[in-house]
């Protein structure tokens, strides 16, 4: 009897053991099986962003069981040297975001996977619930290389308490640069009475940054002026209506005084850290502006005091569009895969995900031009509708070169080293050097 139970027990031990090691080989093999994809994108060191991408990891892990996603941190300002270096490297992460104006050089240097195949594959009405700008910059001969993330136009942010404070009317924000002036230096006050100037009417981006491109090019755009010639090959920075943008936008600071000390070191988020301070009563923005303003100074009640309107105009109503873009690296393992993940990140449901968590406004028209959340929000109303408005700097490989030769001649005007005039003379011969070539 003791021999039977023994044999039965040394059986049942047995079978479990089997069991036991099937369960890891297969465990083992799923694992393997397993395809990883490196998904790099500078919203991942903004707190609410990092929030919405890790809960929309677990969503399309559960729906693709079989692909691990492996976030990656950069910083806003090292990626395009960090994923250049990483592709000519032949290790660039799999899906990467792109500021647009960056999107032509990297696609020339052969470092955008040709979207097209898989776009076909989707069918002829896939990229019909896009916005054609957007689109349009994202194809190269003929050929699609990118999906269009974040598309906003920039607008005119205003504290209304600090406009009432200085005794302006809240409801009635500067339509015109003549207006906005006034009110700028209505609200630059001496506020604790030490005859020093504590607050400031505009906060100015001088700072070399591609933040610095998106505020400027409005000064320029409504005086009537532009970077370059139609056919981009000339600048055109040496007409009456450049200088006179140059001359306004730089008299801000030094002849009028309505902006905050060191403007030439001031990055956006120095800038939206002035308002969220009260240091600075307006800024140029767009819809991230407010969130962020927020998780800076939570007291100031950022959704309710700060208001949105069209960037003021001189002659002419544009102001400058934001794009940000996907790219697949054309040295991934998975492109199948990391297709499957960008499809994700840019379908409806998710790109409406962005907007509600950072209250950014998407290239889907079927999203930013329809949404109720989004054409019934106080702020995200404005941005929509002024993406009629809103146009991009010119897309061409040169352009990081010709915009960084364009900031430092600002700068140069802004310290006071050249006149405006001369900076402006000096920039425009630089752009013909760069293009000549």
């Amino acid at each position: 009897m003791k021999r039977k139970v023994f044999k039965l027990l040394l059986t049942i031990i047995i079978m479990i053991g089997i069991i036991f090691t099937l369960n890891v080989v297969f465990v083992a093999r799923a694992e393997a099986a397993k395809v990883t994809l490196r998904f790099s994108d500078w919203h991942l060191a903004e707190a609410q962003w990092k929030k919405a991408l890790d809960e929309a990891k677990v969503i399309f892990e559960k729906a693709h069981p079989d692909i691990e996603v492996i976030l990656e941190t950069v910083s806003y300002g090292e990626k395009e040297t960090k994923y250049i270096t990483a592709s000519i490297a032949g290790n660039a992460p799999d899906v990467m975001h792109l500021h647009a104006y960056s999107l032509r050089s990297f696609i020339e240097r052969g470092f955008c996977l040709d979207l097209t195949p898989f776009i076909e594959k989707e069918g002829e009405d896939f990229l019909k619930a896009w916005y054609k700008k957007p689109l349009t910059l994202c194809t190269y001969q003929g050929k699609l290389y990118a999906m269009p993330g974040d598309y906003m136009a920039q607008v005119l942010v205003c504290n209304t308490d600090m406009f009432k404070e200085a005794g302006l009317d809240p409801t009635k924000l500067p339509k015109t640069w003549d207006e906005f002036l006034e009110c700028a230096q209505a609200l630059t006050l001496d506020k604790d009475g030490d005859f020093k100037v504590d607050q400031w009417g505009f906060g100015m981006i001088g700072a070399k940054s591609p933040g610095f491109e998106l505020r400027f090019s409005p000064f320029l755009w409504t005086f009537g002026g532009d970077y370059l010639t139609p056919d981009f090959k000339h600048s055109a920075l040496d007409t009456p209506e450049a200088l006179d943008a140059m001359k306004f936008f730089v008299g801000l600071y030094r002849q009028y005084g309505v902006v905050p000390p060191g403007a030439t070191s001031c990055n956006p988020f120095d800038v939206r850290t002035q308002m969220a301070q009260k240091v600075a009563a307006m800024n140029i923005g767009s819809g991230w502006t407010v969130p962020i303003v927020h998780s800076i100074n939570p007291d100031l009640n950022a959704s309710q005091v700060l208001e949105y309107s069209p960037v003021p105009i001189k002659t002419e109503h544009v102001t400058s569009a934001w794009l940000s873009a996907w790219i697949i690296s054309p040295n991934t393992k998975h492109p199948k895969e990391a297709w499957e993940l960008v499809k994700f990140i840019t379908n409806k449901e998710m790109e409406l995900k962005w907007f509600k968590d950072a209250a950014v406004l998407s290239s889907r028209e079927d999203v930013s031009g329809v949404s109720p959340e989004i054409l019934t929000d106080k702020h995200a109303k404005v941005v929509a509708s002024e993406l009629a408005y809103a146009k991009f700097v010119p897309q061409i490989k040169e352009w990081p070169e010709i915009i960084d030769a364009v900031t430092t001649e600002v700068q140069n005007a802004l310290i006071g080293v050249k006149t405006p005039e001369k900076a402006l003379a000096d920039a425009h011969k630089k752009v013909n050097d760069i293009l000549a070539r």
